[in-house]
């Protein structure tokens, strides 16, 4: 628990998909082994048993990070006074909040885990010397998602955690009020056949000199399409188009698709003026039928800063007055800042700047009229590259920002 507050004090955040692994934002199950410490006044020997997890993420309401879990747990003691068992079983409904993928230092090539913390209130039925009574109880515990993929299942991780159980049970013992510390270990995994539109397929591996492997999903490919226009890195003439610009063969956008007004549509969103309700969306954005904003991601390689700090440059506030623009027009969208950077320089560094230059963009837009309340800044440091870090146009791709549109 020490070494969990230790992290969220240095400020650790992360990406949507709470309590899960990679960019899964579904509902997942789990189920492990768990060991428990009792009371000292239970006079009993240490309890075993199981648990099973039942969680939902909360990033479509609003709210990056957090998670709602229910908890299913039994498990037996032997009593002191006659070798005989006692049983427990309890369901407690918690809220999760994760502090996003971390890595550990370059170890097993930078692996990444995920530390969570934990607290809710449920139920618990003690069966103690054929007694049966059922109480009001609270946990509060914390623990860590280890990734699991390279077994094959995408999102499948491990998951450790530890929790502290009170109660106010007066029946079990002679005490009015018992404590109990618990460990479990286990599996957990995104049900993802239940939404087959999350599910990430693994490719095999290309067939190339040099293959770019996604840190995510594992996919395997021999070109890169940092912007995702559909042409790749060697031959885009105009590296960092926004999302959803129509561009030529050469990855240049189209005429009309730079910036130009288009008679009828001004913010060229693809919907008549006469039918837009958020006319003011800055171009390249996805939009549904009324001209509004859907949930997105939306990665702007021109934010950029001055060398080795979180300083913005003029070009990069002038990109951000177009995005402070479009969320002032729409307030139903919540936004996670994601800082990304190259691999210069220690894990730990890049960690910390990729944190406040995301914190930095979040200060502008509040600057430019955006409600703080909508905005959460994280940072990855150099754990999810779009370029190879070896050459100087790779490492200047990877300083990046990142926004994640969640439709509330």
């Amino acid at each position: 628990m020490a070494w969990l507050l230790a992290s969220a004090g240095a400020g650790w955040a992360g990406v949507a998909g709470a309590v899960n692994t990679g960019a899964y934002d579904i509902p997942y199950v789990g189920a492990g082994y768990l060991y428990e410490f009792p009371d000292s006044a239970r006079h009993s020997d240490d309890g075993q048993g199981g648990q099973l997890q039942f969680g939902f993420p909360l990033g479509s309401q609003g709210y990056p990070n957090w998670s709602a879990e229910a908890t299913l747990h039994r498990l037996e003691r032997d009593r002191d006074i006659d070798g005989k068992s006692d049983y427990q079983t309890g369901l407690m409904f918690d809220l999760v909040y994760d502090f996003g993928e971390q890595g550990l230092g370059n170890f097993g090539g930078g692996y990444r885990f995920k530390p969570f913390l934990l607290g809710g209130v449920g139920v618990v039925q003690n069966d103690v010397l054929g007694d049966s009574h059922e109480h009001v109880a609270f946990d509060l515990g914390g623990g860590v998602l280890l990734p699991l993929g390279s077994l094959g299942w995408n999102g499948l991780a491990a998951r450790v955690e530890a929790r502290a159980l009170g109660q106010f049970d007066s029946r079990s013992t002679n005490e009015d009020f018992l404590l109990d510390y618990r460990i479990s270990a286990g599996l957990q995994l995104p049900l993802f056949f239940l939404y087959p539109e999350h599910k990430h397929e693994v490719s095999k591996p290309a067939d190339c000199e040099l293959a770019v492997v996604d840190p995510v999903t594992g996919r395997s490919d021999c070109a890169v399409d940092s912007d995702r226009d559909g042409v790749n890195d060697d031959s885009d003439l105009c590296p960092g188009t926004p999302t959803g610009v129509a561009v030529d063969a050469h990855g240049c956008p189209l005429d009309g698709a730079a910036g130009e007004p288009t008679p009828g549509d001004e913010d060229g969103d693809g919907v008549a003026d006469a039918a837009d309700h958020c006319p003011a969306t800055r171009r390249g954005l996805a939009v549904d039928a009324t001209g509004c904003m859907v949930g997105q991601s939306l990665s702007l390689s021109g934010v950029q800063f001055d060398n080795n700090t979180a300083v913005l440059t003029a070009d990069a506030r002038r990109q951000l007055d177009e995005v402070a623009a479009t969320l002032k027009n729409q307030n139903d969208v919540n936004v996670q800042i994601i800082g990304n950077t190259d691999n210069v320089g220690s894990s730990a560094y890049n960690l910390m700047l990729s944190q406040e230059r995301a914190e930095s963009v979040r200060q502008y837009l509040i600057a430019r009229g955006v409600d703080g309340g909508r905005l959460v800044a994280t940072g990855h440091g150099a754990f999810y590259p779009v370029a190879p870090n070896t050459t100087e146009a790779g490492r200047a791709r990877n300083r990046r920002v990142e926004f994640k549109l969640i439709i509330q």
